[in-house]
């Protein structure tokens, strides 16, 4: 072999210098334009009520329903859309246009993670300590519960007002009561919380033929450390 490979030619060793050369060439381009545009992000979720105490889990209807005291935390890195307490209304609004009594609500945007762009709503018996417009990051205080009724709820909103995620899919409870039932984004909701740490809701009535919108994300195999 190395008699054979001293005797090529001097023409084919530098035509294979110059092909090595621009493969080589080729690559650093490739290499340099891979690093202007690859970006690396970092996320993490939190459990909203880790700080929560006497915290006790309720029944799953639009959202998830819980009592005790203390500091509510954002899920992730967010931007806060509705802060308000004035959205006090008839059962026949919530979840539409308004909420119960007192009337304080919190809505914000997850910017980062898997449910980077879905909207969470934060509500009942609460003190709001953020302010429309603001961003926030993952575990940061954005809301205080208060123990009494009605307990607090937490789940999938749609981005526009008061509204729920189940209230825009036509899944709230029929009747009287809109969370008189487990509705599907209720129970998905749930799970986010219980992969998050928090103790789970209970199921009252799960309605037939409800799912997810299409390609709504799915939880990561392995759970955040925070």
């Amino acid at each position: 072999m190395v008699e054979y490979v001293s005797g090529v030619t001097t023409g084919l060793i530098r035509a294979v210098a110059a092909v090595v050369a621009s493969s080589v060439a080729i690559v650093a381009l490739a290499g340099a334009a891979s690093a202007r545009t690859v970006r690396h992000t970092a996320w993490k979720y939190v459990n909203p009520l880790r700080e929560v105490a006497n915290l006790q889990p309720s029944r799953i209807d639009m959202g998830v329903d819980y009592s005790g005291s203390g500091p509510i935390l954002a899920i992730g890195r967010a931007k806060v859309v509705l802060a308000t307490d004035k959205l006090a209304g008839p059962e026949s609004c919530w979840g539409k246009t308004c909420v119960p009594p007192p009337g304080d609500m919190i809505v914000y945007r997850l910017l980062d993670g898997p449910f980077a762009g879905k909207y969470v709503y934060v509500v009942e018996h609460i003190t709001i300590g953020v302010k429309a417009g603001e961003t926030v990051s993952a575990g940061q205080r954005i809301a205080t519960l208060h123990e009494g009724s009605p307990n607090l709820e937490m789940g999938w909103a749609s981005g526009h007002g008061a509204q729920t995620l189940a209230v825009a899919r036509g899944h709230q409870g029929r009747g009287g009561d809109p969370g008189g039932w487990s509705s599907i984004e209720g129970r998905n909701f749930d799970s986010l919380l219980v992969w998050l740490g928090a103790p789970s809701g209970y199921v009252t009535m799960i309605p037939a033929n409800q799912r997810m919108p299409s390609g709504w994300p799915v939880l990561p195999a392995r759970r955040t450390r925070a």
